[in-house]
């Protein structure tokens, strides 16, 4: 039992052991298991560990970049804070100083080099340009290859005649384009010489063959030369030798037939005579048909009872006129155009030998083109076609000012749309100085919408005067700018060998029309100072107020008849004329005057131009006539009652402006009768001839005087000294200015009576403005008959100090 126990006790130990073994080996599987775990955990850990690192370091390179971004997007905010700061003083200067300039399409050359092909061209012309180099831009324009036409858009004293001679040599000189195919064309004789001068210096030829030209003279030229080489055109024309003759033949002819064919109202209905009416209609290049239907449209109704009407009775008058001028060689100047173009509208052959006349044609001034100039143009150069004359055309839009005889901007700024262009621009001012420059820059952008936005640049960067001078009164006005122009005279190199007397020739008066004259010519006159004035007719003082002047010379004709019939005819006259005051129908007057085998008495004239509309001056209308006929059998008696009376009738009192109307109250009021009115007249009139003699000794240096000038007629010219007179409301802008927006131009033109507009008005004043070299002066009166007056809107936009 003891050893069975045993041997039972060692099987269980063995089983136990077996079982121990069985447990260390499952306990170690679970080991090597284990371990395993934990390696895989401590690999998961590392994983763990180096992914944890990985987004520290994203995270800090995340941080970085946000930083960097930060960075970028604060500099990207002061960027636009500086972008919208230089938008604001580029703002500021297009509306100071009018647009940026826009770069020219080709590209920019910049000066020549020595080894530039050119370089021996523009060599040679550097002495014959006052040894002033060319700039970039006008470089750029010489030597355009002239694959397109060319429109050069030239500022105020930018060089563009020296720049457009230097064009025509280049072609010559180094195209090799012979100089008979090459043409240029201006407005003005003097313009015309000057160029041809200055072409003649420029291609070392003083017999050059390019042909240089005003409109008129150059299609005159054509014309003859199509008259040779085509006799049978001789008949389609109206041929004669001297226009200023066939003018005054013409407009006797005119007066003549206006009469027989009972026209006297037509002529008489507007701001224009039939005459003026006529040329101005052939400018805008209207033939007699469209002429006819424009007094169909707005004139007929003058005369409503008649059996035929204005409108045919012109037609037949022009039929007659143009029959008698053809037999009679009355050759006018208007006919220096019109017969070209008649000739190339109707004339295959004639044509075709004008298109090959050029290869190159240069026009001056293009903006002052009208609607009958472009129009033969287009027949000479048709637009559409490559096989005629390439156009050269230089001007500004800035500076067209004579929209009154049918030129207007637009040719030059839609030049573009009509012919395929090249533009450039010269926009440098090589005249005035900064401010000067400045001022005019201010003043025309205010046209905005209405011109091609540029700005010019100066050359010049010394000062001289430049400012705005207030004076209470138009006498205290016209002492001061006396004063000052004899100040600045004195300062001045002597004029020849007058060495204690002023220099007068460096200084202009600049003026828009003859009522802001009136107080500087009598203080001139006063002082006894030398003075010239182109503008004849101003000369005449009160005697060149529109409506006054043609009352004035009535009034004469009748003081001045004696015969029984001259005195009749004259005393009608002034009847027709007072019912003209009255707006009365002159169809009305004209059945009381011929239903009237005698002279009409005061009273029944003053009932007849009075009643039913204007019954309150029927007393003083009878006055009125009373004392005209009491003038006349006493040449000694006062016209003050006369005046009084004329001037607060309705048209007077409508059309004639205040100032204009105290003028000739104070006139009349200075003078005690009426041979001393004539006597004043006339005098005008002598010194008004006079004034010729004197222009020309002025204009050949001879004559030391003061320069009194319109500002049309200074458009081109340049002078050391400007003063511009009277920026008053009604003195500039004129007082019939109106917005362009404002105003139906298409009819106002139909009626022949183009309108004035604040915007042509601007450019009048930026070409005053821009014609100084050194100093400017701009005046203007507070009071206006002793009552305050509005300043003129320009000052505002000329942004200059006012002392």
């Amino acid at each position: 039992m003891a050893f069975l126990s045993k041997i039972l006790g060692k099987s269980q130990l063995n089983e136990k052991v077996e079982q121990l073994e069985q447990e260390i080996e499952i306990n170690l599987n679970e080991k090597t298991d284990l371990s395993q775990k934990i390696k895989h955990l401590q690999n998961k850990i590392i994983n763990l560990q180096e992914h944890n690192s990985s987004l520290d370091y994203s995270n800090r390179e995340l941080s970085r970049q946000l930083k960097e971004l930060n960075n970028k997007l604060h500099k990207a905010y002061q960027q636009i804070e500086d972008s919208k700061k230089k938008l604001t003083l580029l703002s500021n200067y297009k509306a100071t100083y009018g647009g940026i300039i826009i770069e020219n399409n080709q590209s920019n050359t910049g000066p020549i080099s020595d080894l530039d092909e050119d370089s021996s061209f523009f060599e040679f012309l550097l002495p014959k340009n006052g040894n002033n180099p060319f700039n970039t831009d006008q470089i750029n324009a010489i030597r355009y290859d002239m694959e397109k036409h060319l429109r050069i858009i030239a500022g105020a004293g930018s060089g563009k005649t020296q720049t457009i001679c230097a064009k025509a040599a280049y072609l010559n000189m180094m195209q090799n384009v012979p100089e008979k195919k090459i043409a240029m064309i201006t407005f003005t004789n003097k313009a015309a010489e000057e160029m041809k001068n200055r072409v003649n210096e420029f291609t070392n030829n003083h017999k050059s063959e390019i042909q240089v030209a005003t409109f008129n003279g150059m299609f005159r030229r054509l014309y003859n030369e199509l008259k040779k080489e085509f006799p049978y055109i001789n008949s389609l024309g109206i041929n004669g030798d001297s226009p200023d003759k066939g003018e005054r033949e013409y407009n006797r002819l005119l007066s003549t037939m206006i009469n027989k064919y009972g026209l006297k109202k037509l002529n008489e209905s507007g701001e224009k005579n039939l005459f003026e009416r006529i040329g101005y209609w052939t400018n805008m290049g209207f033939n007699v048909d469209e002429m006819c239907k424009f007094i169909k449209k707005h004139y007929d109704e003058l005369e409503t009872e008649t059996n035929e009407p204005l409108s045919d009775r012109f037609r037949n008058m022009m039929d007659e006129v143009n029959k008698i001028r053809k037999e009679k060689d009355i050759f006018i100047y208007n006919d220096q155009l019109t017969n070209l173009l008649n000739v190339l509208k109707t004339d295959e052959s004639s044509k075709k030998f004008v298109q090959d006349k050029f290869d190159y044609i240069f026009i001056d001034e293009f903006q002052d083109t009208n609607p009958l100039q472009m129009k033969i143009l287009q027949l000479i150069c048709p637009p559409n076609s490559n096989d005629t004359a390439k156009l050269i055309i230089v001007g500004d839009d800035d500076q067209s000012i004579y929209f009154f005889r049918g030129a207007e901007p637009k040719y030059i700024k839609n030049f573009d749309e009509i012919y395929d262009t090249h533009t450039t621009t010269l926009m440098t001012n090589y005249r005035s100085t900064t401010k000067i420059v400045q001022a005019g820059n201010r003043v025309i952008t205010a046209n905005k919408g209405d011109r091609i936005e540029k700005a010019m640049k100066p050359f010049h960067k010394d000062e001289g005067d430049c400012y705005i001078k207030k004076l209470t009164n138009p006498e205290e006005e016209a002492v001061w700018i006396i004063n000052k122009i004899t100040d600045v005279g004195y300062k001045s190199e002597p004029f020849k060998d007058q060495r204690n007397t002023p220099n007068y020739r460096n200084s202009v008066v600049l003026y828009r029309s003859s009522g802001q004259l009136k107080s500087l010519l009598s203080e001139l006159e006063n002082q006894q100072l030398p003075y010239v004035i182109d503008s004849k007719e101003d000369i005449l003082g009160i005697f060149n107020i529109d409506l006054f002047k043609r009352d004035f010379h009535l009034w004469k004709s009748f003081m001045e008849s004696n015969i029984y019939d001259e005195k009749k005819q004259a005393w009608n006259n002034i009847i027709e004329r007072t019912g003209f005051l009255f707006y009365k129908k002159n169809s009305e007057t004209k059945q009381l005057i011929n239903g009237s085998p005698g002279f009409i008495t005061e009273k029944v004239a003053a009932d007849f131009v009075c009643k039913p509309k204007n019954k309150k001056f029927l007393n003083d209308t009878e006055n009125f006539l009373k004392e005209l006929i009491k003038i006349k059998n006493d040449p000694t008696r006062s016209l003050t009652k006369l005046i009084k009376l004329y001037l607060s009738f309705p048209r007077p009192e409508n059309e004639i402006i205040l100032d204009d109307a105290t003028w000739i109250q104070k006139e009349f009021d200075s003078i005690r009768n009426w041979d001393e009115l004539i006597n004043k007249y006339e005098n005008l009139l002598k010194k008004k001839k006079e004034m010729k003699d004197q222009l020309f000794a002025y204009h050949n240096g001879e004559l030391n005087a003061i320069y009194v000038l319109t500002i049309h007629k200074s458009k081109g010219l340049s002078f050391h000294n400007v003063f511009l007179i009277g920026l008053y409301n009604d003195g500039l802008p004129h007082k019939t200015a109106v917005m362009k927006k404002n105003v139906d131009t298409k009819e106002l033109i139909e009626k022949a009576d183009p309108p004035t507009t604040i915007e042509e008005e601007r450019r009048l004043m930026y070409v005053a403005v821009t014609r100084p070299k050194k100093n400017l002066y701009i005046t203007f009166p507070k009071m206006l008959n002793n009552k305050p007056c509005k300043r003129s809107i320009f000052l505002k936009e000329l942004g200059l100090p006012i002392k």
